[in-house]
């Protein structure tokens, strides 16, 4: 196929540089989602009490489920803001259920604080990850 006098012709070097801008893009919301899902699977390894243990889903997929959305909510994309409407309430009740599964349990209120705290963390360094680096921030240069 033939190229139009309209299509503007790009060198090798100029593409090369916008693969690699767009794979440490992707790269390091992937990485992080790993970190998430193995930190959050190492959480629910360390519950204590038998009645906290009875999950709905395995705990591994329960940690690859808060991995994946972490990812998606972290992705420079328009549809990233999916994957932030899911983390919050399920980060809260899981890590609600791992403080309060310790041996010995936190205090109700201490747990839910801690849980607000991470769910709150993840939601943010999420959003953060996500804004979309070419729109420009209230007091940069430009």
């Amino acid at each position: 196929m033939r190229r139009s006098a309209a299509t503007p012709q790009y060198s090798t070097q100029v593409l090369a540089q916008v693969r690699r801008r767009r794979l440490k893009r992707v790269l390091l919301p992937l990485l992080l989602g790993i970190i998430v899902a193995a930190y959050t699977y190492g959480a629910l390894d360390a519950r204590t009490i038998a009645e906290d243990r009875n999950d709905i889903l395995p705990q591994g997929v329960e940690a690859v489920l808060l991995g994946t959305a972490f990812t998606v909510a972290s992705l420079p994309v328009g549809w990233s803001i999916l994957g932030r409407m899911l983390i919050p309430i399920p980060t809260l009740l899981l890590y609600l259920t791992v403080f309060l599964g310790k041996n010995p349990p936190l205090p109700f209120l201490a747990a839910f604080v801690l849980a607000l705290v991470y769910a709150g963390a993840l939601t943010t360094l999420s959003a953060y990850l996500g804004d979309r680096p070419d729109r420009p921030r209230l007091g940069s240069r430009q």
